[in-house]
């Protein structure tokens, strides 16, 4: 029934609660966990009877010798002739987490004493300082604003009244105490006198980065950096006029401009600036690579981003600046668009990805994608064509090909691709899994299409 693993321990009975305290905080700092207390290693019960008091004496000493305090969900069940008590707990919000003052993590099945190191590493990570609301450490006087931007900015979204340019940047926040904030420095200087804040561009000879064709550094205002760095991207990728019939026509770059932008702007907005590295946009044959410096903030899980629309805002003054000037749009939605975006240019989903302490942002080349989708959709083509014979109309037909491009497709987006209503396509997809060509893996937001062969 149950076996040790890096989310299942197994203890003999209550008097080993320290050691059930210390997996605890071991499962709390890597991705949470189930203790069972009585049974023994080979998973088998051990006719345990709890006494009266036993599980609040337990809380009690999980509350007594926790930091931060762990709060476990306990359950008593009936197995055999006595009982088990399942204890679980889930990753916490609030690493690291310490047990009689020392920090543990789950590797495997054992638990592993966190090294001082570690543990400053997971405190700057889950406790970074408010950069963006912080004073610029530089000499004010020193500081160039660029004036043009200024006034453009201030007539197309604030439109306000001010003497100067620094007037205007304490009228919208971004000076306390006389002294320039970070946020204002970013997006507002002309002259960064930090290297960490230039945004590095690259394109790189084949699939590796041994050779180098073009490279380019961007230190202007943040603001205008955007739509300068797309540019240098958009000189180093094709772009592929396609006529679908429509007045005007349809010009489908390698990489989709919108979801370059919202990856870009996520990497300044979002970015540990505490990190000496750089952003950077790295161009290669077959895709493109965003690297924002940094993890990802507490609470963000890269696997769900795309699927969960939660946002939570490292530079929240950034972001807000970013918002008024419609770099963004709303809050939280960014990687469901970078995703629906890939998806309708034919490039398949970005990957997310953390390397060397950076977020990662990798888009696949659309010519690559539509290679690789003739050859998949030959092979599908051939076993469902076998399968299905004259059984599947020409609407399927057509649901199982957008499926086969995008297995996490959904009805909205099939009706938008085919052209018919959506209940007419849940009446075919319901057809589909009835004939044993189609099936749902997983739940109608997290999950996908699967062709049966």
């Amino acid at each position: 029934m149950y076996q040790e693993s890096e989310k299942i321990e197994l203890k003999a009975s209550f008097s080993e609660w320290k050691e059930i305290i210390i997996t605890l905080v071991a499962f709390a700092n890597k991705k949470g966990g189930k203790l069972i207390i009585g049974m023994n290693d080979d998973s088998e019960p051990l006719g345990m009877e709890i006494g009266k008091g036993t599980i609040e004496d337990l809380v009690n000493k999980i509350k007594n010798h926790t930091d931060p305090v762990l709060y476990p969900s306990i359950n008593i069940l009936t197995h055999g002739p006595g009982e088990i008590v399942e204890v679980e707990i889930p990753e916490s919000d609030n690493k690291p987490v310490f047990a009689f003052g020392r920090a543990y993590v789950r590797v495997g099945k054992t638990n592993q004493k966190i090294t001082n190191q570690k543990v400053r590493e997971l405190i700057k990570r889950y406790d970074l300082p408010n950069f963006d609301e912080s004073s610029y450490g530089g000499i004010l006087k020193n500081v160039k604003l660029d004036e043009k931007l200024i006034s453009r900015i201030n007539k197309e979204y604030y439109k306000l009244k001010y003497k100067d340019e620094y007037d205007f940047l304490k009228k919208i926040g971004l000076v306390k105490d006389d002294n320039l904030l970070n946020a204002g420095y970013l997006c507002f200087a002309r002259n960064k006198d930090y290297s960490k804040f230039t945004i590095k561009a690259a394109l790189f000879k084949g699939k590796t980065m041994a050779k180098f064709i073009d490279m380019k550094d961007f230190n202007s205002p943040y603001i205008d950096t955007v739509d300068e760095i797309l540019e240098f991207v958009k000189r180093h990728i094709s772009m592929e006029v396609v006529i679908s019939g429509k007045s005007q026509r349809d010009e489908v770059w390698d990489y989709p401009e919108e979801a370059l932008r919202e990856a870009i702007v996520n990497a300044i907005v979002h970015r540990d600036y505490s990190d000496s590295g750089n952003i950077q946009i790295r161009i290669f044959n077959d895709r493109l690579e965003i690297w924002s410096p940094g993890l990802l903030t507490k609470g963000i899980d890269i696997g769900k981003l795309g699927k969960e629309t939660r946002s939570i805002l490292r530079n929240k003054l950034l972001s807000k600046i970013f918002k008024k000037v419609k770099l963004i749009e709303s809050w939280g939605s960014g990687f469901y668009r970078i995703n629906e975006n890939c998806i309708e240019n034919g490039n398949g989903l970005p990957e997310y990805k953390i390397y060397s302490e950076a977020f990662v942002v990798i888009f696949h080349k659309r010519e690559q994608m539509k290679k690789v989708g003739e050859k998949v959709g030959e092979k599908v083509g051939e076993k469902v064509g076998e399968k299905v014979g004259e059984k599947v109309g020409e609407n399927q037909s057509k649901i199982l090909a957008e499926i086969n491009r995008n297995k996490y497709t959904s009805i909205v987006e099939l009706s938008k691709k085919i052209g018919i209503a959506t209940k007419n396509i849940e009446v075919n997809i319901s057809k589909l899994k009835k004939k044993g060509l189609l099936k749902r893996i997983g739940s109608a937001k997290g999950g996908h299409w699967k062709i049966l062969e």
